[in-house]
């Protein structure tokens, strides 16, 4: 069509140089005034004329016949340029559209590692950050994030996310035993929405590269067929966003958009990579059938980067034979005229005139004609290219919201852009950041040990080296505050077309969090060591200082006073060893003593016990029971205890109260580990005392203590 265009002006100028080529008349026919009578020409061509006129005649057939073929070979350079920029330019389109959303589920990711399954699937922030992503972009059916089992955990269709297993999905199979790279897989139907659309998805690992899961987002292939339309506008064109093995994701013209397979173009990428591999084809393209509608087209084949995708580009056959037919009967018309001119006839050359004339009209019209076309054409790639922008600005706004800082350095080092998670990252805005060296004295950046980081082992030298890293921890100080952090960077090298490293592009973490949180587990478990050998310190004490009649009696009073001893490391345990609630353990000591209600009375306010005094008491309540059940009131089928208490002055005043048990005539004779645990424990390791009464109707008890704080 272009090329028509091109001819246009040599059109005019060979009609122009006909329209002058008009019959000589002499004074006498100008003026027939003047002369008596008309002159009558002679119309006997000389020799001369008539070899002229043949000669002329066999060189303008020539000069057709020249023109015909080269005129051929413009329309097909020209279209064989048009294809091979639409399958780049719609390459470059696919590869920034499946990249941004690759980096969406790498970001996926990077919050399960910080995170777990559990708390992502708990909190609605990563559904609704995922759910914003998926309105903002077109192409975007919804983002899924699967478990290591298979179980669905968030979907940005539904929150939360219903009860589904994926397993039998092959995204899922394929990233199983899969180490690394996206996976993007043929069309298929969904599960809750019974939509097409091709996955896209990437594998879940954990910190130490084990399998965890999958992240997968849903493509429309409506919407590479809709854009494909809005830039493919030479009829019968055709345009297919296929796999490496031949399976068709998308096609322009949507013929089969509602079917869920498509016919395989495997064939079709064999032919053309067997002519680009024999040189067979060179700048041309090569001719075959399309296995969708049998219309024969000139195909170009674009490999999208790193991803096993290809777009295919065809221009109908019979739309360029059609271009180039109108071109050739331009040039017919042109020999026409150019042969009627050579004839010495007056009339004949008249006519011709009048012919040359009708013709420039024409091509005026047809000029006319093409330069709306030529026009029309502009107007669609301009919406096409702003199509394009948009795509770039939601990558650049992709960019810039997302919680991992991201960071681009030139071949010195220099930071030249970062997006707003990177300046919350570094404590700095983006104009005070601009620069800056990666290796600037203000960082003192370091490895997570301490030892300073050399300037050659800094992550972004290593990526400006060529190198290619991959969660590289190391720490730097906040010049906010003067407080290491600690960050995750992943950073690879940006090459010109010629391979040459003009910088680097890095993505940072900051993990100082999951740092503070394995400190203070270190810390915790550290205290559980100790609270653990207290523990047994005590319960050898325990053992050491029972005693019993028989060994029976001996394993009785063993056996429940370690089950004190079990009872209240379970209650300091639920509070994370910070205490417990004194009714609680009173609760927890005598409830296996007593049967039946209204056998235990307790009153008294809240009272939250100290970590050192839980076992101590527990242990002393425990011997209370004991000789309550074997000896006082709860040996009766009437009796009870009464305890209550109260705090002054961080002071605790406890009553216990024995009632409607066998009758006290006299105190004991002789003393039992439970006294030798009230008057050594609470006497001596807790500065308390009790004070015990031995009444006629019952055994009562004044217990006074320090608290500590809780």
């Amino acid at each position: 069509m272009l090329h028509a265009i091109d001819n246009v002006p040599q059109l005019f100028r060979r009609q122009d140089w006909s329209t002058r080529i008009v019959p000589t008349q002499t004074a006498e026919e100008a003026n027939p005034s003047s002369s008596p009578s008309p002159r009558i020409l002679d119309t006997a061509p000389s020799r001369a004329v008539i070899w002229l006129a043949v000669s002329a005649l066999l060189i303008a057939m020539a000069l057709f016949g020249m023109e015909l073929v080269v005129g051929r070979d413009r329309v097909m350079d020209r279209a064989a340029a048009d294809a091979r920029a639409g399958a780049r330019q719609l390459a470059e389109h696919a590869a920034k559209v499946i990249g941004t959303h690759a980096l969406i589920l790498k970001n996926a990711e990077w919050v399960f590692q910080n995170d777990g399954w559990d708390k992502m699937a708990a909190t609605p922030s990563l559904y609704d950050w995922l759910r914003h992503m998926a309105t903002e972009a077109p192409e975007v059916q919804s983002y899924w994030l699967v478990d290591a089992k298979g179980e669905v955990r968030i979907n940005t269709l539904r929150w939360p996310s219903q009860s589904l297993n994926v397993a039998d999905r092959p995204y899922f199979s394929f990233h199983v035993d899969q180490q690394s790279g996206p996976y993007i897989g043929p069309r298929m139907i969904g599960r809750i929405h019974p939509e097409i659309f091709f996955p896209i998805s990437q594998r879940i690992e954990g910190r130490d590269g084990s399998f965890q899961g999958v992240a997968q987002v849903s493509l429309r292939p409506g919407y590479f067929e809709s854009f494909y339309a809005s830039v493919a506008l030479m009829p019968g064109t055709e345009v297919m966003l296929v796999l490496d093995d031949g399976t068709v994701l998308a096609r322009h013209p949507a013929t089969m958009a509602a079917e869920l397979g498509l016919p395989m173009v495997a064939t079709l990428l064999a032919q053309a990579g067997q002519a680009e591999a024999s040189g067979a084809v060179g700048d041309r393209l090569f001719n075959v059938a399309s296995p969708f509608d049998g219309v024969r087209r000139y195909y170009a084949v674009a490999g999208v980067d790193r991803l096993p995708v290809k777009v295919i580009y065809g221009l109908s056959q019979d739309h360029l034979d059609e271009v180039w037919l109108q071109s050739a009967l331009g040039h017919i018309g042109f020999a026409l005229v150019a042969t009627m001119l050579l004839l010495p006839l007056a009339a004949i050359a008249m006519r011709q005139t009048k012919q040359a004339e009708q013709a420039q009209t024409d091509l005026r019209k047809a000029n006319s004609a093409l330069e709306s076309r030529v026009a029309e054409r502009t107007d669609h790639l301009h919406s096409a290219l702003t199509d394009l922008r948009r795509s770039e600005e939601r990558l650049s706004r992709l960019v810039a919201t997302i919680p991992v800082g991201v960071v681009e350095y030139n071949a010195s080092g220099i930071i030249t852009d970062i997006n707003v998670a990177g300046e919350r990252i570094f404590g700095m805005s983006k104009e005070e950041l601009a620069g800056l060296s990666h290796d600037a004295p203000l960082w003192q950046a370091a490895l997570p040990d301490g030892k300073p980081l050399a300037g050659p082992d800094h992550p972004v030298a290593r990526a400006l080296a060529g190198e290619t890293i991959s969660e590289m921890e190391y720490t730097v100080r906040d010049p906010r505050t003067g407080a290491r952090q600690v960050l995750s960077v992943n950073a690879a090298a940006i090459r010109d077309p010629g391979g040459q490293v003009i910088g680097c592009t890095a993505t940072i973490v900051d993990v100082t969090a999951r740092y503070e949180a394995e400190d203070r587990q270190r810390l915790l478990m550290r205290e559980v060591d100790h609270r653990a050998k207290n523990a047994l310190a005590v319960a050898q004490a325990v053992v050491r200082l029972s005693k019993g009649d028989s060994i029976a009696e001996f394993t009785r009073a063993v056996e429940g006073r370690i089950s004190s001893l079990a009872r209240s490391h379970s209650l300091l345990a639920q509070a994370s060893w910070s205490g417990a609630d004194l009714k609680r353990l009173l609760e927890d000591e005598l409830n296996g003593f007593v049967e039946g209600p209204g056998r235990l009375v307790l009153s008294g306010p809240a009272v939250q016990l100290g970590a050192d005094l839980v076992q101590s008491l527990g242990l002393t309540f425990h011997e209370l029971a004991t000789n309550a059940a074997k000896h006082g009131a709860l040996s009766a089928d009437d009796g009870y205890i009464s305890v209550r208490w109260s705090v002054q002055r961080q002071v605790l005043n406890l009553h216990w109260e024995e009632h409607g048990g066998p009758k006290v005539t006299a105190p004991p004779d002789h003393k039992g580990f439970g006294s030798t645990l009230l008057g050594q424990v609470l006497r001596h390791q807790l500065g308390g005392k009790m004070e015990m009464e031995w009444a006629e109707t019952g055994l009562k008890c004044h217990l006074t203590l320090p608290l500590t704080e809780a």
